[in-house]
């Protein structure tokens, strides 16, 4: 049934089949790309991606361990033997936390502990792991403390959720709340922000089964292993401002200032637990009080009660907190040309909560491959116009750290050479295509996609990623982008330092699928070898996309940042932003709609000019048309920041309170809050970004 919608969506009820000369290319330079890349697409090697991934995920390696440190060195050796240049490990002294005593007991109405173990899934060893070597599951950054309190049931976390509990008039400040997560869009930081911001003296976290069974994820296959499994993470504030919680704002490199921790809006003040279905269970069996409402209900507990009470828990927390080196690996390709100073980053995060099966293992075998793949390419006689950098991230999982460290000590010459930055996080939990993007690059992300066959079909991933979007909404394909690409980035992951503080245009990739072990001891190599990813056909797909993706970048007659889909998108977002003022239309964004306009004529006008200058030949023209497309981007970024978290500079796209990506985040905020005086401040600095970038474009 996919097969012939997508084939279908592809072809008479679609766009026509993909040009035969990719965006930014002329018709000369174009055949001799599309060359380059019939020979990169037969050089990954699915059974070299499945070895690497084997060692990847040999040993625990969280944040700063020696199996971490090991890691960057052989990522280092890696790219050495890939024939990378200016292979560097730079390290970086930061906040990391370890646990030392994490315990949830229950002393009313009756004296239980909870286990805090997760059970070993028969025929994967690695699974088997003494609790001793996988550590205490923990949140990273969670205040230290013991708490004794009743407990009150608080669904999601919500402001919805809180709001409903204000009603029947149950408190929960000076109370412990039960929370569940909700998937990555409703990152465990916010909930603890929101608990603590309600009073909360502390704030347990589990995963639902009701939550999962709604596509959220499915339950591993063995039930009873599912009921253990523990979702470790991070709760540092990120969305306030990521990287080392002590140096906010600068990089924590030798002799760094650092703040004092208790001044750090990036950390929180309350203690936190993440617990297992089986852990929970009898905590919420102990709850009395009013029923909770049917958008609240758990299978976990038919006749589920918010409390407060009768169960009383005492919850501890210790955290061994320290500064500690981490390690950011980077090495470089270098471009031949005039343009061999501009640069394409590419990147992934390499530390993990135990072994990161999933998350972030297969991410890093798919970077290993392609700088492999892309170094054989160089030794075969392939000078790429511009230069590409390749990054092993450290402490994603903390708060985004080692990228957002690594990047603020750069920041001019990022700012300065840097074309975009394309990212990986997890590179296959599933077959299911899915990328977001700055609008700028959707273009170049979707016509990869399009160059890239699916391993389960005759189609190409973009044509399978319409298909299923067709599905999803019920709505015939039109071969827009949007299809493929999502046209904004929220928070959670390496790209952030980039889009969002430095303004250069990003882009994440992945085959997403259910990960029913995330965060937890049973992802591993077996899971995704089982499951994720059998034959690790679609992290191997993941690699040609990504691979297909770099080499037009960098090798672009013009360098393919769409800047008509930046001004359609911008228009977009206004549009989004205009229907959250009462009647749609109001005098205060008269000045956004103006300005939006005039940025898409400068748009179109400047395409015409660089087709022409492609056309043409002319080198010189387009090297001055291709500094105003990469300097597009660096227009929208304030220096003053965003209102109460100056760290985030794009007036654009910013990460919600949770992952979730928020467009004109200050001005939305502003009508949210019905601020008139600070709404009609807000439009004014948005026009006069947009503004700015149709002065660039022209």
């Amino acid at each position: 049934m996919l097969v012939t919608i997508a084939a279908t969506a592809h072809g008479a009820c679609a766009r026509p089949e993909p040009p035969s000369v990719p965006f930014g290319f002329s018709p000369a330079s174009g055949a001799s790309q599309l060359a380059l890349e019939a020979t990169f697409l037969g050089l990954p090697d699915a059974v070299r991606i499945r070895d690497a991934h084997r060692l990847l995920t040999l040993q625990p390696h969280p944040a700063g361990s020696p199996r971490d440190r090991e890691l960057a060195d052989w990522i280092a050796q890696q790219f050495g033997s890939a024939g990378l240049e200016d292979v560097q490990i730079t390290a970086h002294e930061v906040l990391l936390s370890e646990p030392l005593d994490v315990a949830v007991d229950m002393v009313l109405p009756k004296v239980w502990r909870a286990s805090m173990r997760e059970l070993p899934v028969d025929g994967d060893s690695d699974t088997a792991i003494a609790p001793a070597v996988a550590g205490l599951p923990h949140y990273a950054y969670s205040a230290s403390g013991q708490v004794t309190a009743p407990v009150v049931y608080a669904g999601y976390g919500t402001a919805a959720d809180y709001d409903w509990l204000a009603r029947q008039g149950i408190a929960v400040r000076d109370r412990i709340v039960v929370v569940r997560h909700s998937g990555p869009q409703r990152y465990r930081g916010a909930a603890v922000w929101a608990a603590e911001e309600r009073g909360a003296a502390g704030i347990l976290m589990y995963p639902d089964p009701r939550d999962e069974a709604h596509g959220k994820g499915e339950p591993y296959p063995d039930a009873i292993v599912a009921e253990s499994r523990i979702e470790r993470g991070s709760v540092a504030y990120d969305f306030l401002v990521p990287g080392d919680p002590l140096t906010p704002g600068w990089p924590s490199v030798a002799g760094a200032k650092r703040i004092d921790r208790r001044a750090a809006t990036a950390l929180p003040k309350i203690p936190g637990i993440p617990l297992s279905i089986a852990d929970v269970r009898p905590i919420l069996q102990s709850l009395g009080g009013a029923a909770v409402p049917d958008w609240l209900r758990s299978d976990l507990v038919p006749d589920l009660r918010a409390g407060p009470g009768p169960a009383l828990v005492r919850m501890k927390v210790s955290l061994a907190e320290d500064v500690r080196p981490i390690w950011t690996v980077t090495g470089m390709l270098r471009g031949s040309g005039a343009a061999a100073s501009d640069v394409v980053i590419v990147g992934n995060h390499r530390d993990a909560w135990i072994y990161g099966g999933v998350d972030p293992a297969t991410g890093s075998a798919a970077i290993v491959e392609l700088a492999r793949t892309f170094g054989e390419l160089h030794r075969g006689g392939w000078r790429p116009r511009r230069s590409i950098l390749f990054a092993s991230w450290d402490a994603e999982e903390l708060a985004l750290t080692s990228s957002t460290e690594w990047a603020e000590e750069r920041e001019e010459w990022l700012r300065d050479h840097a074309v975009a930055y394309l990212n990986v996080d997890s590179a296959a939990s599933g077959s299911r295509f899915v990328a977001g993007a700055a609008p700028s690059l959707m273009r170049v992300i979707a016509g990869a996609a399009d160059a890239v066959r699916d391993p389960a079909n005759r189609v190409s991933v973009a044509a399978t990623a319409r298909s299923r979007w067709s599905m999803d909404r019920g709505a015939p394909v039109r071969g827009s982008d949007i299809e493929v690409v999502e046209d904004r980035l929220g928070g959670g992951s390496d790209y952030t330092v980039f889009l969002n503080h430095l303004g250069v245009p990003a882009a994440d990739l992945a085959f997403d699928g259910p990960l029913p072990v995330y965060h937890s001891v049973h992802d591993t190599h077996q899971f995704v070898a089982r499951i994720a990813d059998p034959e690790f056909r679609y992290t191997t797909s993941l690699v040609k996309v990504l691979g297909i993706a770099a080499l037009r970048l960098l090798d672009g007659d013009a360098v393919p940042i769409d800047v008509q889909a930046a001004a359609a998108t911008i228009q977009k977002y206004v549009a989004e932003t205009s229907e959250r003022v009462a009647g749609g239309e109001s005098a205060t964004l008269a000045g956004i709609r103006k300005a939006a306009g005039e940025l898409e004529q400068a748009a179109a006008a400047f395409s015409a000019a660089r087709d022409a200058a492609i056309a043409s030949g002319d080198a010189v023209r387009l090297a001055e048309l291709n500094r105003r497309a990469i300097a597009l981007e660096r227009t929208f970024i304030d220096p003053a920041g965003l209102n109460g978290r100056p760290w985030f500079r794009h007036l654009l796209l910013a990460p919600d309170r949770t992952y979730a990506p928020r467009v004109l985040p200050d001005l939305a905020e502003a009508i949210d809050g019905g601020d008139s005086e600070r709404m009609a401040a807000e439009a004014a600095r948005v026009a006069r970004a947009l503004r700015r970038a149709a002065t660039s474009l022209r």
